[in-house]
């Protein structure tokens, strides 16, 4: 027969493992919250991309140059008046987009096709004769310096200011040039054509 205070114990052993049995449920529900939290930063992100995707599209933007060509005859009416009553003539070209835009209209200048006119324009280019490459270009306190190196060859005394306000043009269509030089291999390119002519 149990006296009292073995019952009692006996109902308190059971009370504590009827207990400790419900003890590893709670954990198990706890466990399952984290991921769901760990899921909502990953969302966050995303924005980001749009930005990207837009600033790719700027930068693939087309970009042009002015080329100069000869409008012969033409006494300055279709442009600026230069030579032997001719006019400087501009002619917008399409480039790749770069930060080095002289150097970009310059290349695109001299790789014209070697023929007088320029396409069905009838513009002439004085430097159609000529076959020069670039050495060096450098612009310091808004003084442009291209250095070409090459063959300098021109149809008669009327190319002499033709060849001067092309080449020259080229570096004065943009705001940070003020004034040019043109060196052919080595010699201004001024003292180079009085010697010619």
């Amino acid at each position: 027969m149990h006296t009292p205070a073995k019952v009692a114990s006996l109902f308190l052993l059971f009370l504590t493992s009827a207990c400790a049995a419900a003890v590893p449920a709670s954990p198990t529900v706890t466990a399952t919250s984290p991921p769901t939290d760990t899921a909502i930063p990953s969302a966050t992100p995303q924005p980001t991309v749009t930005p990207t995707l837009q600033a790719t599209a700027v930068t693939s933007k087309p970009q042009t140059v002015n080329l100069y060509l000869v409008a012969i005859g033409d006494n300055g009416a279709s442009g600026e008046p230069i030579g032997c009553g001719d006019s400087l003539v501009t002619v917008e070209v399409a480039i790749e987009p770069t930060s080095a835009v002289l150097r970009a209209a310059l290349t695109a200048l001299l790789s014209l096709p070697a023929d007088a006119t320029y396409g069905q324009s009838g513009l002439y280019n004085a430097l159609y004769l000529s076959d020069l490459q670039i050495e060096s270009l450098e612009i310091t306190d808004r003084q442009a310096t291209m250095r070409l190196t090459g063959d300098l060859i021109y149809g008669g005394e009327c190319d002499i200011p033709r060849i001067e306000a092309q080449l020259t043009s080229i570096a004065l269509q943009f705001s940070t040039v003020d004034s040019v030089s043109v060196y052919i291999n080595g010699t201004l390119l001024s003292d180079l054509l009085d010697l010619r002519g």
